[in-house]
């Protein structure tokens, strides 16, 4: 396959050539794990540029080599033919950054060697829907956060707490260790789990399949310069400098399953059973133009009585970042928006709670996977499309069916549900860049008991 020059990119396209994300991929041809950008609908193999020596010149620096040299020899290991970004992550920020701007470099010049040259062009470029994406990171540790101020109230009146999210939400982002092994890639199936199930009106259980599966509209940010166990990072401002990217994220609940096990303790079962994420890393260069304060007005107004730790002095504290959660269902002609929400809404910002985690002096590795929560916003324009991220939310705890614009009335998934997010950053100058898909389908229990 030969892509001529400029490399094509539809308007409605999510990877154009100001995004460049960093993904991993695989085709039928050559099933070998590597690195590759998404630009338009094609995979740009970046394992090819490397061993052309495309990113020779910098990568020559002897604080970069450390990071990926092979421990025992002289010999240097690649950084994108590798099965994980860990590598690539670990990178100091201004080789990542100017690693990216070459990759835009060789990709808007006629004559660079990538179009000149149709062996290495045929071998370089593979559209996307005929590779097989893989986990973008080696996830080491998993936390998912609790960060919005309107899902907090609203959980928290649901639970029976009248005046709403506790004292401690405001004091600190609140958060559980999840597990890394149930983190999936877009497109994997999400079988409905079991867990213990609490009878109506007593205090005895059954095991069985849940009858509550939601899900929860997050973005997730991965860790790149790790933090030194027992090392701690003085300020929010600092934290930014280890977020390597986002993805989207679908961190499945078990409502039932979940309540049933939260008395004294926190989450476990219940939001195991798999969480989904999109493949292609979107990283901080591609978001600088939309930068800017929190948009909560009560997190505005607390942020000089934080912890040194949590306080932002920048005005670039977090990213205006739209998402957007959608039902496919049998007998639909197409997805049915549920909801959209931002990022910038949320109460702690990325950075706040990356510096939190490590408050502990836990220490953080490369890959660490950390999710923003469920993204719940206030009420957004339009009656039929809610600004609310999950189900638990929008139907009041499964009290009030939910009416949806196409007329159907919705409360919990059923199996052969497909959930569908996007993500899109609109720039300055009108520019639109995108996440691509995080899209799970619903199972049926497996019959393993």
């Amino acid at each position: 396959m030969h892509v001529t020059w400029p490399v094509e990119v539809g308007p409605e396209s999510p990877f154009p050539i100001t995004n460049i994300p960093f993904g991993v991929f695989s085709t039928q041809d050559s099933p070998g794990l590597r690195v590759g950008i998404a630009i338009g609908e094609y995979i740009l193999d970046l394992s090819c540029l490397e061993e052309k020596g495309m990113f020779q010149d910098l990568l020559q620096h002897r604080e970069v080599s450390k990071s990926w040299n092979h421990e025992n020899s002289g010999t240097k290991k690649s950084i994108f033919a590798q099965a994980s970004l860990n590598s690539f992550a670990a990178l100091p920020k201004a080789t990542r950054s100017a690693i990216r701007n070459k990759i835009i470099d060789i990709l808007q010049y006629e004559d660079s060697t990538l179009f000149s040259d149709p062996a290495l062009n045929n071998e370089a470029f593979h559209e996307q829907c005929k590779a097989k994406m893989h986990l973008p990171m080696q996830i080491g540790d998993f936390t998912d956060f609790l960060c919005s101020r309107t899902h907090a109230d609203n959980c928290s009146r649901l639970a029976g707490i009248p005046e709403g999210a506790p004292a401690n939400f405001y004091a600190f982002p609140t958060a559980y260790n999840g597990r890394s092994s149930s983190v999936v890639v877009s497109g994997s199936p999400v079988h409905r789990p079991y867990g213990m199930l609490r009878l109506p009106s007593s205090d005895d259980y059954e095991f069985g399949p849940t009858r509550k599966m939601d899900y929860e509209l997050e973005l997730g940010f991965f860790v790149s310069k790790p933090v030194e166990y027992g090392k701690l990072i003085k300020n929010a401002d600092e934290a930014k400098e280890h977020i390597f990217g986002f993805v989207l994220m679908n961190d499945w609940s078990a409502r039932d399953i979940q309540f049933a096990e939260m008395t004294p303790l926190g989450p476990f079962n219940g939001k195991a059973s798999a969480t989904t994420i999109s493949p292609w890393v979107v990283t901080l260069d591609a978001l600088k133009g939309v930068e800017g304060v929190i948009g909560d007005e009560v997190a505005r107004e607390r942020m000089t009585e934080l912890p040194p730790h949590l306080r932002h002095d920048s005005v670039e504290q977090t990213w205006s970042i739209n998402v957007e959660v959608a039902l496919k269902r049998e007998g639909y002609e197409k997805a049915v928006i549920l909801a959209q929400s931002d990022l910038r809404s949320l109460y702690w910002s990325p950075a706040q709670m990356l510096a939190h985690q490590a408050s502990s002096g836990c220490g953080l590795q490369s890959g660490d996977l950390l999710g923003t929560g469920t993204i719940s916003s206030q009420a957004g324009e339009c009656s039929q499309i809610s600004s609310l991220g999950c189900l638990h939310e929008i139907t009041a705890a499964g009290t009030k069916p939910f009416l949806i614009s196409n007329g159907d009335v919705l409360i919990w998934l059923k199996d052969g549900d497909e959930v569908v997010m996007t993500g899109r950053v609109v720039q300055p100058d009108g520019n639109i860049i995108g996440f691509g898909e995080c899209r799970g389908l619903i199972e049926s229990p497996l019959a393993n008991f």
